[in-house]
C-alpha cells in the first residue's frame, strides 16, 4: 500500500487500482474524488463508470455530494439514496443515532447490490463510512473486487467521534482500517 499526497494524485494513478481517500470532515475528499472521476471519464469512458454517492446533503462543512463538484448526471451511472442521515450529528439519543444508521444501511445496501448485479469497469463510492456504521464490509469488498478501478472516500478523523455510546464510531474506524489493507493506494488528507 502506497500513500500519496492529494495534489500528486491523477486519474491515471487510480486506473485499474483500488484507492481509498481518507480525511477529516471538510478536508476535500469529495472534491478530490470528483476531479478523479472527471479524469477517469476521459480514460475509460463515462459509460464504464458507476458512482454510488452515499454522502448526505451539505450542512456547513459536513457532507456534500459529488454532483456539487462534477457534472455526472446522465453521463455515468449515478446512484444515491433519496435521503442520507447524519446519525452522529442528527441523533439526540443512542436509539436515534442507531435508527438513523439503520435507515442509511437500508437505503444504501440496495445500491451496492445493484452494482454487484451489474458491475462496470470503474466504481466510485463517496462516503463509504456512512454505510459501514451498520453495513457489511464484505459487501463493499465484493464491489471492489468486481471493479477494475475502485475509488472510495471515507471519513477518518476525530470531529465526529461522539456517537452517544452506540459504538458506530469505533466500528467505522475498525472497518476502514481493515478496508485499507485491501487497497493499492491510500490517500490521507489533512
Amino acid at each position: 500500500m502506497k500513500i500519496k499526497f492529494k495534489a500528486e494524485l491523477k486519474g491515471e494513478d487510480a486506473l485499474d487500482k483500488k484507492v481509498l481517500i481518507l480525511g477529516e470532515v471538510g478536508s476535500g475528499k469529495t472534491k478530490l474524488a470528483a476531479r478523479l472521476i472527471q479524469e477517469l471519464m476521459q480514460l475509460v469512458g463515462p459509460k464504464e463508470i458507476t458512482v454510488i454517492d452515499l454522502a448526505p446533503e451539505r450542512k456547513g462543512i459536513v457532507g456534500g455530494k459529488l454532483i456539487e463538484y462534477a457534472d455526472l448526471i446522465g453521463k455515468v451511472k449515478y446512484l444515491s439514496p433519496e435521503k442520507v442521515y447524519t446519525p452522529r450529528l442528527s441523533g439526540s439519543s443512542r436509539e436515534e443515532v442507531l435508527r438513523y444508521a439503520e435507515l442509511n444501511k437500508e437505503s444504501m445496501e440496495p445500491l451496492l447490490k445493484e452494482f454487484i448485479a451489474n458491475p462496470t469497469r470503474a466504481l466510485i463510492v463517496n462516503d463509504v463510512t456512512l454505510y459501514l456504521h451498520l453495513g457489511k464490509l464484505e459487501t463493499v469488498l465484493k464491489c471492489a473486487s468486481l471493479a477494475r478501478t475502485f475509488l472510495a472516500t471515507a471519513y477518518y478523523g476525530s470531529r465526529l467521534a461522539e456517537d452517544l455510546g452506540t459504538g458506530i464510531s469505533r466500528r467505522e474506524r475498525q472497518l476502514i482500517d481493515e478496508l485499507t489493507t485491501f487497497m493499492d493506494l491510500v490517500i490521507k488528507i489533512g
